[in-house]
């Protein structure tokens, strides 16, 4: 049975460079096969396909990284089973770094490993933030779909699904903080809790934070305030198509040869 860590250095920084070189550090000095990820939530947008390759190379794979749920929601972005018995969960976000150490030395305990260590890379500068759905929670009402103004999201029959994580604006996680069933994460939040993917939710509490948080983004009226979203948004993808519409004959006009 072969044995893999799996150390997601964390785009957004949520790991101090410090303590990312010791556990780095601390895994080449056992010998422990692992690799490198400069950002998971990157490749598994932009490399998907690779990370979910990297992430089935080995029977069982030691996965060091944020909060657990946050995690298995980008596995499952990659087309991985998230409650697969093949991962163990380490979060540094929650553990400390003699935990972490120990934790890869319980998991190691048993061999499996050959050493061999490599780094893999998101391809862009894009900082990776975007939103990924709990679907165990989510009720596809539709509400963030309504509220972004970017077409992040697209409802889809019975289900919303995020299409456009490019078109996210970075550090924003306005729609996961006015979603009814606190369904949507953000992994790169940095002030913990459910919108970052926490695995123990306060369900009296999010209800009391999420009525103060719609009470101020949205006002009184929900209902018409999303609605003025949604036109805003629909305006918005008009006035882009119609710049991309002109900019293309344009082109192709400067391109026409002139009538002799």
């Amino acid at each position: 049975m072969t044995r893999k860590a799996i150390f997601c250095h964390c785009g957004a920084k949520l790991l101090e460079p410090t303590r990312a070189a010791a556990i780095s550090g601390y895994l080449q000095q056992a010998g422990h096969p692992f690799t490198e990820i400069s950002d998971l939530c990157g490749t598994s947008v932009d490399r998907r396909s690779e990370t979910r390759d990297l992430l089935l190379s080995a029977d069982e794979i030691l996965m060091i990284a944020c909060f657990p749920r946050a995690v298995k929601l980008l596995l499952a972005n990659c087309g991985i089973d998230p409650h697969s018995t093949n991962f163990i969960f380490v979060n540094f976000r929650a553990m400390s770094d003699s935990e972490i150490f120990a934790a890869i030395d319980s998991f190691f305990a048993g061999g499996g490993g050959g050493g061999e260590s490599s780094v893999f890379q998101s391809h862009s500068e894009w900082p990776a933030w975007f939103p990924v759905i709990d679907y165990s929670r989510c009720s596809a009402c539709g509400q963030c779909a309504d509220f972004c103004l970017f077409g992040v999201y697209e409802k889809r029959d019975d289900k919303v699904v995020v299409v456009n994580p490019k078109e996210c604006k970075n550090n924003c996680p306005a729609c996961g903080r006015i979603c009814p069933q606190t369904a949507i994460v953000f992994p790169k939040y940095e002030h913990a809790g459910a919108i970052a993917g926490a695995e123990t939710i306060d369900e009296i509490s999010e209800q009391q934070r999420q009525q103060i948080d719609i009470d101020t983004i949205l006002g009184s009226n929900i209902y018409q305030a999303l609605a003025l979203r949604k036109a805003k948004r629909q305006s918005i993808i008009r006035t882009t198509a119609m710049q991309q519409a002109i900019a293309e004959r344009d082109k192709a006009l400067a391109g026409k040869s002139p009538k002799p």
